[in-house]
C-alpha cells in the first residue's frame, strides 16, 4: 500500500471524527436549548394561544368551567358599539404624544450630555432618578401635584397668572385628563431615551465631524447629515421599543384616572382590563388583547422591513 492512500485513509478517518464531534456539538446545542424553548412555550406561547381562542368564546364568570363557541360575538359587540374605536383612538394620542415629546425632550438633552460642559457625570445620574420609580409611586406622585386643593401645578400657575381658577381640576378633568397622564409618562420614561441616543452619540467617531468643520459645515448641517444618519439604527430602535412600552401602558393611567373621565383615557389596556375583571367578560377582554396584538405585530413587522430596506440601501 502506498503512504499516499494511507494518507488518505487517515484523512479521512480524521474527517469522519470531526464530522461526529460536530453533530455531538450540535445535539448537545440542541439540549439547552429545548428548556429553554419550553419555558418560552409555556410563559409566552400558551397564554397567547389561550387568550385567542378565549377570544372566540363566550367566557364569562358564569361560563368560564363550560365556555362556547359565540360566532365572533366578542368582536361585533366591540365593532357595533364602536367602543374599540375610542380605546385605539386614545391609545394612538396617548402614544403618539408620550413617544415624540419624550424623543424630543431626550434628543436635546442627549446633546448637551455629549458636551464638554461641567459636571456632566453628575446631570446624567440627576437625569436617571425619574427612571428608576416605580410606576405607581410616580401615578401617585403627579396625581398629588395635579390636586386641585394643594396641588403644586396650581399653585405654581395661578401665582405666575397662567390660570384664574386656583383650584383647577387637572386628572379628572375632561380636557387635560390625557395632558395628566401623557406629562407623567415622559416624566418617567425620558431617561431611557436619553441613555440610547447618548450612547449612540459618543459611538460616533469625532473625526467625521471634525472634517465636516473643515468643510465649513454649520452645526445643523452636521447634525443633520452626520450625527443623524450614524445613529439611525438606534433611533429607530429606541423609538420602536417606546412605541411597545407605551402601547402596553397600564400602571401610571390606570392609578392616575382609572380610564376616566367617560373613557377618555381608556386606552387599550385599561379597556381590556375593564372587561376582563370589572364586567367579567373575559371573552371580550381577550378580543381587545387580540385587536392589540395585530396592531403591534403589524407595526412590528413594518419597521422590520423598513430597517431592512434602509440597510440594504446604505450598502
Amino acid at each position: 500500500m502506498s503512504n499516499s492512500s494511507v494518507v488518505s485513509k487517515i484523512d479521512n478517518r480524521n474527517l469522519k471524527r470531526r464530522l461526529t464531534n460536530t453533530q455531538k456539538d450540535n445535539i448537545f446545542g440542541m439540549m439547552l436549548i429545548i428548556p429553554a424553548m419550553l419555558i418560552l412555550g409555556i410563559v409566552v406561547f400558551a397564554p397567547i394561544i389561550k387568550g385567542i381562542w378565549m377570544s372566540f368564546n363566550e367566557y364569562t364568570i358564569a361560563t368560564m368551567n363550560n365556555p362556547t363557541w359565540n360566532n365572533f360575538q366578542n368582536y361585533k359587540k366591540l365593532f357595533e358599539s364602536k367602543e374599540i374605536f375610542v380605546y385605539f383612538k386614545n391609545t394612538f394620542i396617548f402614544v403618539f404624544f408620550a413617544v415624540g415629546t419624550q424623543f424630543v425632550i431626550a434628543m436635546c438633552i442627549a446633546l448637551l450630555l455629549n458636551t464638554k460642559m461641567k459636571y456632566t457625570n453628575v446631570f446624567r445620574g440627576l437625569f436617571l432618578v425619574s427612571w428608576t420609580i416605580p410606576s405607581v409611586v410616580v401615578a401617585l406622585l403627579w396625581s398629588w401635584m395635579f390636586q386641585p386643593q394643594y396641588g403644586i401645578i396650581n399653585y405654581i400657575l395661578n401665582a405666575l397668572g397662567l390660570i384664574q381658577n386656583a383650584n383647577m381640576q387637572w386628572v379628572q378633568s375632561m380636557k387635560y385628563g390625557m395632558v395628566t397622564v401623557v406629562i407623567a409618562t415622559i416624566w418617567k420614561q425620558t431617561p431611557y431615551m436619553i441613555v440610547m441616543i447618548l450612547a449612540g452619540l459618543q459611538s460616533i467617531s469625532k473625526d467625521y465631524m471634525e472634517a465636516a468643520e473643515i468643510d465649513g459645515a454649520t452645526k445643523w448641517q452636521i447634525f443633520r447629515h452626520i450625527m443623524i444618519p450614524s445613529i439611525r439604527p438606534v433611533l429607530d430602535s429606541t423609538v420602536i421599543i417606546a412605541i411597545m412600552s407605551n402601547f402596553q401602558m397600564y400602571t401610571i393611567i390606570y392609578n392616575m384616572t382609572a380610564g376616566g373621565p367617560v373613557n377618555k383615557t381608556t386606552t387599550l389596556s385599561i379597556a381590556a382590563y375593564n372587561k376582563a375583571f370589572t364586567e367579567y367578560d373575559l371573552g371580550a377582554g381577550s378580543a381587545i388583547g387580540v385587536l392589540w396584538l395585530i396592531v403591534l405585530a403589524s407595526l412590528t413587522i413594518y419597521y422590520n422591513k423598513k430597517s431592512d430596506k434602509r440597510n440594504n440601501d446604505t450598502m
